[in-house]
C-alpha cells in the first residue's frame, strides 16, 4: 500500500463525510500535508484518475484563502511562484 492510497482510504473514511483527514473542518494535520501532496500533484504518482479523492483533497487545498494569501505573499517577495519537489 502507498501512501496516496492509505490517504485515500482515510479520506473515504473521514468523520462526518467530511473533506478534510478529520471531518469537515481544516486541521492541522491537513496543512502539515498540504505542502508534499500539492508539490507531488500530477507528479509521483498521485493522479486525478488513480486517487480521485486525494486529487479534489488537494484541489480543496488550494482553494483555502490562507493557501491562496501565501502564494500571492511568494509572489510578492520572489516575482514567481513554483511548487516543486
Amino acid at each position: 500500500m502507498t501512501h496516496f492510497t492509505f490517504l485515500e482510504s482515510q479520506l473515504a473514511s473521514s468523520p462526518e463525510g467530511g473533506k478534510y483527514l478529520c471531518g469537515p473542518n481544516l486541521t492541522g494535520a491537513d496543512i502539515l500535508l498540504s505542502f508534499p501532496l500539492i508539490a507531488g500533484k500530477g507528479r509521483a504518482g498521485l493522479t486525478k484518475e488513480k486517487y480521485p479523492k486525494l486529487w479534489a483533497y488537494v484541489e480543496a487545498l488550494e482553494q483555502e484563502p490562507g493557501y491562496k494569501k501565501s502564494i500571492e505573499k511568494i509572489v510578492e517577495i520572489d516575482g514567481k511562484f513554483e511548487a516543486s519537489i
